[in-house]
Formats: structure tokens, sequence, C-alpha cells
């Protein structure tokens, strides 16, 4: 009984080969999933640049007040390269008078990147306080 407690042969080939390919399979899976976590965060880091130019045209639309805003329907485009440091984003602002209803008017501001492939798109009403 005492041999075999001192008996530290070691482990076989066969032993070491199984643990490198088990090895092997757990770390080619941890490098697929660092793959899909840089793109997810990629893809999460394009969609807040997108919002927040989104938000900031949309503040900035509104804090001109509703009689400051065009008495027609417009729309102006912010083509791709026209927004410095965002020159892969393109902004789409439009305004629709008497939309939903008389004296409102319905402010759409979209976002486009990623060759127009990819979106956001925020929606607000302003209306005249003070008609007529």
């Amino acid at each position: 009984m005492i041999r075999k407690l001192n008996d530290n042969r070691g482990f076989s080939l066969i032993e070491v080969f199984i643990a490198m390919v088990v090895l092997s399979v757990v770390l080619l899976g941890m490098a697929g999933l660092i793959n899909i976590t840089v793109t997810i965060n990629r893809n999460s880091a394009e969609k807040t640049v997108a919002i927040t130019l989104a938000q900031d045209k949309m503040e900035e639309t509104i804090t001109k007040g509703y009689l400051n805003l065009s008495s027609t329907n417009q729309t102006v485009t912010e083509a791709h390269g026209a927004m410095p440091n965002f020159l892969s984003y393109k902004r789409i602002t439009d305004i629709k008078i008497n939309n939903p209803d008389t004296d409102m008017k319905l402010i759409t501001v979209d976002v486009y990147w990623n060759n127009d492939n990819r979106w956001v798109r925020l929606q607000s009403i302003i209306s005249n306080t003070d008609p007529d």
C-alpha cells in the first residue's frame, strides 16, 4: 500500500493529448465569443451615435418653437459626409404641418448609417400655443 502512494509515474501521452484537445475546444469557443462581443459593442456604439445625432436635431428643432418653424411641409437632408466627425451618417429632418391636427407640426428625424442599412427614427409633435 505504501508503494502505491509513492508511485508518481505522471500522465500518459494519451491523457496529455486528450487534455490538449479539450483545452483547444474551450479556447476556440471563447475566441468566437470575443468576436461576437466586439461586433455587438461596435453596433451599440454606432447606434448610440445615431440616437445622439437624432436627439440633437430634435432638440434644436423644437427649441425654435412652433412659429419659427417652416409654415409648409419641409424635408432637410444632411447627406453622408455633411456632418463633421460623423461622415458615415445621414440625417433627414421632416416637418409636416397640420399633422396630426390643425395648429400642430409633426417633426421626424431619421438617422441612417452602414450604407443606409441601419437607421433610427425620433418623432415629436409641437403645437401652436397661441393660435390666431
